[in-house]
């Protein structure tokens, strides 16, 4: 069970804003944002739910999907972007298992407008003694007002 609570939260970083890659712009302001995972064998977990303010110049989905550059980077996570499509943000992110984390991949497609998104997310969770655990979320996203 002690793999599970660590998968969800490193399942969370693995789902960053990460630099160098082409951005997918959104309007700014208020967005409130959800995500549903599900594990293989695993008690389901309930929905989380979250309001975040973008401002102008960090108004993308990256924004919204992945931690800040510095913790993705702590966590050695590395970020693999499939080539740009007009509406649709494709990714496979991989962070390597530590002394008290599992390795995490995490691949999404999320279809995006400027107001909104959603999308599908598949997890790969391997612990250090091989447990294996899959899982997939269903994310979605919309902006709710001006912050």
């Amino acid at each position: 069970m002690k793999m599970v609570c660590v998968a969800a939260a490193v399942a969370a970083l693995s789902v960053g804003a990460i630099e160098g890659h082409a951005q997918t712009a959104l309007q700014p302001g208020l967005w409130e944002v959800t995500d549903k995972t599900t594990m293989e064998g695993v008690q389901p977990m309930p929905m989380t739910s979250r309001k975040v303010c973008i401002k102008g110049g960090e108004a993308t989905l990256e924004r919204l999907l992945y931690p800040a550059p510095d913790v993705f980077a702590a966590h050695k996570c590395t970020f693999r972007p499939a080539p740009a499509q007009t509406g649709i943000f494709k990714a496979t992110t991989m962070c390597p298992a530590t002394a008290t984390l599992p390795s995490v991949t995490a691949s999404a497609e999320i279809s995006y407008k400027p107001d909104s998104y959603e999308g599908l997310g598949q997890l790969l969770i391997k612990d250090q003694a091989g447990t294996t655990l899959k899982g997939s979320s269903v994310m979605s996203g919309k902006r709710v007002g001006d912050c």
